[in-house]
């Protein structure tokens, strides 16, 4: 048994599980580390827990009789912790992220923006993408879904229009929303690369150090 018994029993009221002696009631449901269940007196089961060295952890108190586990308690609180993040990562709450163009925006802008969107979408947020016609500028109304239709290309690899471009105004907007589908395959692609990248440069890396070792020898040998 690792050695988390000082904190536990410094922490002991602030704990959600009742572990070995705390465990009181005269019979309790045993699950054993290789998943076996067994009805057996509290005792017994302690001694069980203690012979493993591990801990006796009640991880039912309202059944009848109540079920225990017997588990390393720190592996035990560790094992839900990483439960919860996990858990929290996938009910991450999406955010509405906005990025605005105007219909004569340049290629550098356009760009930068764009890797933006991406960068939102890729992080499961969603997005408006806004161009605003200022002025007498909305003449010039299809230079704003020219550049929409461009941008929706763009971040095809990562998510889709929730629905077609809408014109309310002066504003020309549409909404983003990612595909997790296509997200992954690309963080896969993109990995893939990263690592025949590093695979390449290692390779040059020995076929210098070869050469290297090599010219050494040559100039040892005729020293």
């Amino acid at each position: 048994m690792r050695d988390f018994r000082d904190t536990r029993d410094q922490n002991r009221n602030a704990r959600a599980h009742r572990t070995n002696d705390e465990i009181r009631v005269p019979e309790v449901r045993v699950i054993f580390p290789e998943g076996d269940q067994q009805v057996m007196k509290t005792g017994d089961a302690l001694r069980e827990a203690r012979n493993l060295g591990l801990d006796l952890i009640e991880i039912q108190p309202n059944a009848q009789p109540p079920v225990c586990k017997i588990a390393d308690y720190g592996k035990f609180l560790y094992e839900i912790e990483k439960r919860e993040k996990e858990a929290k990562k996938k009910t991450k709450t999406s955010a509405l992220k906005e990025i605005r163009f105007h219909p004569n925006t340049d290629k550098h802008d356009f760009d930068f923006k764009a890797n933006h969107a991406e960068e939102f979408l890729r992080k499961g947020d969603k997005v408006r993408a806004t161009v605003v016609f200022l002025g007498r500028a909305i003449v010039y109304k299809e230079k704003g879904y020219d550049l929409l239709k461009r941008l929706t290309e763009r971040l095809s690899i990562v998510g889709k229009e929730e629905a077609p471009p809408k014109l309310e105004g002066k504003n020309l907007y549409v909404f983003y929303v990612p595909e997790k589908a296509k997200i992954e395959a690309l963080e896969k692609k993109e990995a893939q690369e990263r690592a025949q990248e590093e695979a390449t440069l290692k390779a040059e890396a020995e076929e210098r150090r070869k050469k290297q070792q090599e010219a050494n020898e040559k100039r040892n040998a005729t020293a």
